[in-house]
C-alpha cells in the first residue's frame, strides 16, 4: 500500500474547499481543527491552512509540513471516502502532540475503520 500523499487526496478545487467549509461538521482540540464531511470519490483528501496571524514563513510552512505528514500517517486507519480541512493554530506545534491531538479528534469525529 503507498503511504505517500498524491495529488488526488490534496482537496485544490475552490468550490470543493466552500462546500467542505460549507456543509462540514467541525470539531477541535487546542490549537487545531478538523472540518468533515463525506464525498463520493472512494478515497479521502484533505486540506491543509492555517489563520492569519500564524507567525513568519519559516513556522507557517514547517507547521504545514506537519500537520500533511501527520495525515499521511494516519490516512490508511480512515475510512475511504471523506473530505478533511485542518486548520491549525498558533502554539505548539511539536510532531507527537499533534499526531495524538488528530487522532483523538478522527476517533471522536468517528471517522477510523470500526474493527
Amino acid at each position: 500500500m503507498r503511504t505517500n500523499l498524491t495529488k488526488k487526496e490534496i482537496i485544490r478545487k475552490k468550490k470543493d474547499i466552500d462546500s467542505l467549509f460549507r456543509y462540514g461538521k467541525r470539531i477541535s482540540a487546542p490549537g487545531l481543527r478538523i472540518v468533515f464531511r463525506k464525498n463520493e470519490l472512494g478515497y479521502t483528501r484533505g486540506f491543509f491552512t492555517l489563520v492569519r496571524k500564524f507567525g513568519n514563513s519559516i513556522q507557517r510552512n514547517r507547521a504545514k509540513r506537519l500537520i500533511k505528514e501527520v495525515f499521511r500517517i494516519q490516512k490508511h486507519e480512515l475510512e475511504p471516502g471523506w473530505d478533511l480541512a485542518f486548520i491549525l493554530f498558533p502554539g505548539n506545534t511539536d510532531f507527537h502532540d499533534l499526531n495524538q491531538q488528530v487522532s483523538k479528534l478522527f476517533s471522536r469525529a468517528g471517522l477510523f475503520f470500526n474493527h
